[in-house]
């Protein structure tokens, strides 16, 4: 998992066995999608009109996509 100042880049993200890994990047090849396996799916945060505005200006900055969480 990346981190940036002890931060969680992407949280919850679970612990497979190689079993397991092998099993999903199976599925992945079969539906032509990639999976992201979460051990606990983290809240979705409710933002404000103006969070929500510096999230959007910040993804256009940047050319990503943000999610944002609640821990």
């Amino acid at each position: 998992m990346v981190q940036v100042t002890g931060m969680k880049i992407c949280p919850g993200m679970a612990n497979l066995t190689p079993a397991q890994l092998r099993k999903v990047m199976s599925l992945e090849s079969e539906l032509g999608v990639i999976l992201v396996a979460h051990g606990r799916m983290p809240t979705v945060a409710t933002l404000t009109k103006e969070e929500l505005a510096s999230v959007q200006a910040l993804e256009k900055k940047t050319g990503t996509v943000l999610v944002a969480y609640r821990d």
